[in-house]
C-alpha cells in the first residue's frame, strides 16, 4: 500500500506554491486582480461583500454558470533541455537520452526548485440579486500542488544511487560485486558499460533522512466544495457605502498529502478517497493516466468567508476578505509518514538511470519508489483535522468612466496548509471596456519580482445576456518559454455564463 497518493506526484514530477488568487473565475484571470472586481457568483471564495453590489447589467437580477475552469502549472522543468518530448496529456515527459551526468545537474537544480499545479473547475454557479442584497450558490472542484525538495533529495531523486550523497558505488560484472569511489566520470563510464549491473550506492558519512530531506516540501489539496453566500449593504448615503458578506462552505476532501522536513525532523500526512484504491495500485494517476471520475469522499468539514466593502464617491471600490476559515477531518484511508534512520545504503536508480521516463513501467526510477525508500507509510484507523489554508485579501479600484477600471490587490497566506500560497502576492491589473468586449492585463509580483503578465479577453453580447471568455495567467510563458527561468502553463476559460 506503499504506492498511495504518492503516484499524484509520480504524475506531475515530470515537470511542474503558486495558488490561484482568482480560481476558476475567468473574467478575472486576465488583470490578476479580482478582490473588487468579481460580481454575483464568482465573488464566492473571494469577497461575498460583493455579492451586495447592484447588478452590473442594468435590469438582469439573475446569472448563472457552468463549467468555468482555471488551470496553472509552473515549473523551471518544464523547459529543462533534458526533457525533450512531451508525448501527451497529463505530460509525461521524455528525457534525452544522449544526455549524461553533467546534463542532469541543471535537472536536479530544478527539482530543487519544485513545482505548482492548480486546478479549479467550478462545476455549477447562480446568483440572484434582491433589495435586501444577493445570494449566490456554487459546487466547485479544486486541486492544489505544491513540491520542493533539498538538495539532497533533489540529487538522489535524479542520479539515484548515483548523487553525490553517496561516496561509493556496488556493481555486478561477471557474477561478482565490485565496489568503487562514486564520480559523475565513474558512473556515466559505469553506465555506458553494458557488461555492469550497477546496483546501489553507499555513503560513510550518513545523514539521517530528516537531515537530508530539510527544507523539503510536497503538498496536495484536493477539496470538493459547496459554497452558499449572502451579501448585503450595510450602510448608504450619496458619498459612499458599506456592504458585508459571508460565505457559508460545505467541504468534501478528496485527498491530501501534507509533507515537510524541517529542523531535523520529518513530519507526514496523508488521505485520499476509497475511489482511488483498485488492484492496480491506489492513487489520483495510474502510470500518468488521469481517471476522470468525481470520486468519494475521504473526510468532511466547513469553512467560512467573511468580506468587507466600502464604495466612495460612486468610483473607488475597497474590499477586505478572509477566505477558508475552517477545517476539514479527515477519517478514511489515513496514513502517517515518518522517517528517522540513518541513509547508508540505497538501491534505486534514480531518472538518470531510468531515462526512458520517470513514469516508467518497467520496474525503473519513480518518484513512488524513490521516496519510498525514504521514508515509511503506515496505514491507521485515526481522524486527523486539518486546518484550511486560509488567506487574507486586500484589494482596491477605481473606474474611469465607464470603459476603464483600473485596481490592485495583496493575497497574504495567514498559515502553509496544503493548497494555500507560500509568500504574499502582490498584483495591478485593469478593465478596459469596448462595447461587449472587455480587455484585461496586469502585472503579478512576489518576493520583490514580477511574477507573471496575465492577459484575457471577455465578450458580453446582447448587453451582457451571454459572456464568455479565456485568458491566460501569464503571456510571457508563452512568447519566451525557451527563455523563461520558471514558464507557466495556464489558462482559464468559461463559454456558459449567462444574465436574465
Amino acid at each position: 500500500m506503499k504506492q498511495i497518493l504518492l503516484s499524484v506526484i509520480g504524475f506531475v514530477i515530470t515537470f511542474s506554491s503558486l495558488g490561484q488568487g482568482e480560481g476558476s473565475v475567468f473574467t478575472s484571470t486576465g488583470r490578476g486582480v479580482s478582490t473588487t472586481f468579481a460580481t454575483d457568483y464568482q465573488a464566492l471564495g473571494i469577497n461575498p461583500a460583493n455579492l451586495a453590489w447592484s447588478q452590473e447589467f442594468k435590469g438582469k437580477r439573475f446569472a448563472i454558470g457552468f463549467l468555468e475552469t482555471g488551470f496553472s502549472l509552473s515549473s523551471p522543468i518544464l523547459n529543462n533541455p533534458v526533457v525533450n518530448e512531451s508525448r501527451a496529456i497529463p505530460f509525461n515527459f521524455k528525457f534525452d537520452k544522449g544526455a549524461n551526468y553533467s546534463d542532469f545537474q541543471e535537472f536536479s537544480k530544478d527539482i530543487q526548485e519544485g513545482f505548482k499545479l492548480n486546478v479549479d473547475a467550478r462545476l455549477f454557479g447562480v446568483a440572484l440579486t434582491t433589495k435586501r442584497g444577493g445570494f449566490a450558490f456554487t459546487v466547485t472542484e479544486r486541486y492544489g500542488m505544491s513540491v520542493g525538495l533539498s538538495k539532497d533529495f533533489a540529487d538522489i531523486a535524479t542520479f539515484g544511487f548515483g548523487a553525490p550523497y553517496f561516496d561509493s558505488l556496488a556493481y555486478e560484472q561477471g557474477g561478482n560485486v565490485y565496489r568503487i569511489n562514486n564520480s559523475p566520470s565513474t558512473y556515466d563510464s559505469l553506465q555506458k558499460n553494458t557488461s555492469v549491473q550497477i546496483i546501489a550506492g553507499t555513503s560513510n558519512n550518513p545523514k539521517t533522512v530528516p537531515q537530508l530531506m530539510e527544507g523539503t516540501r510536497i503538498k496536495v489539496s484536493w477539496i470538493r466544495e459547496f459554497n452558499f453566500g449572502f451579501g448585503t449593504q450595510l450602510i448608504k448615503n450619496e458619498k459612499w457605502g458599506l456592504y458585508a458578506g459571508i460565505g457559508v462552505k460545505y467541504l468534501q476532501g478528496m485527498a491530501l498529502i501534507d509533507m515537510t522536513a524541517s529542523n531535523n525532523n520529518f513530519n507526514g500526512f496523508m488521505s485520499y478517497s476509497p475511489s482511488f484504491d483498485n488492484s492496480n495500485g491506489p492513487g489520483l494517476f495510474t502510470s500518468g493516466n488521469f481517471r476522470a471520475k468525481l470520486p468519494k469522499a475521504a473526510g468532511s468539514g466547513y469553512g467560512i468567508d467573511l468580506g468587507v466593502n466600502i464604495k466612495a464617491l460612486k468610483r473607488i471600490k475597497i474590499g477586505i476578505a478572509v477566505n477558508d476559515i475552517g477545517s476539514i477531518t479527515w477519517k478514511k484511508n489515513t496514513y502517517s509518514v515518518t522517517a528517522d534512520t540513518f541513509l547508508r545504503k540505497f538501491e534505486v536508480g534514480g531518472f538518470y538511470r531510468d531515462s526512458s521516463s520517470i513514469q516508467s513501467n518497467s520496474g525503473g526510477a519513480t518518484f513512488d519508489s524513490i521516496l519510498n525508500n525514504l521514508v515509511n507509510i503506515e496505514s491507521g484507523n485515526f481522524e486527523r483535522k486539518v486546518t484550511l489554508p486560509s488567506q487574507l485579501r486586500m484589494g482596491a479600484s477605481i473606474q474611469f468612466g465607464k470603459i476603464l477600471e483600473v485596481g490592485g490587490e495583496i493575497i497574504t497566506p495567514l498559515n502553509d496548509k496544503p493548497g494555500n500560497f507560500v509568500t504574499s502576492i502582490y498584483s495591478v491589473g485593469a478593465d478596459l471596456k469596448l462595447g461587449p468586449f472587455i480587455f484585461s492585463s496586469g502585472l503579478v509580483m512576489q518576493n520583490n519580482e514580477i511574477l507573471r503578465v496575465p492577459v484575457g479577453v471577455v465578450i458580453a453580447p446582447m448587453k451582457g445576456t451571454y459572456e464568455l471568455g479565456i485568458s491566460t495567467r501569464d503571456l510571457r510563458s508563452y512568447i519566451k518559454f525557451k527563455d523563461s527561468e520558471n514558464p507557466m502553463f495556464s489558462t482559464a476559460f468559461g463559454f456558459l455564463r449567462f444574465r436574465f
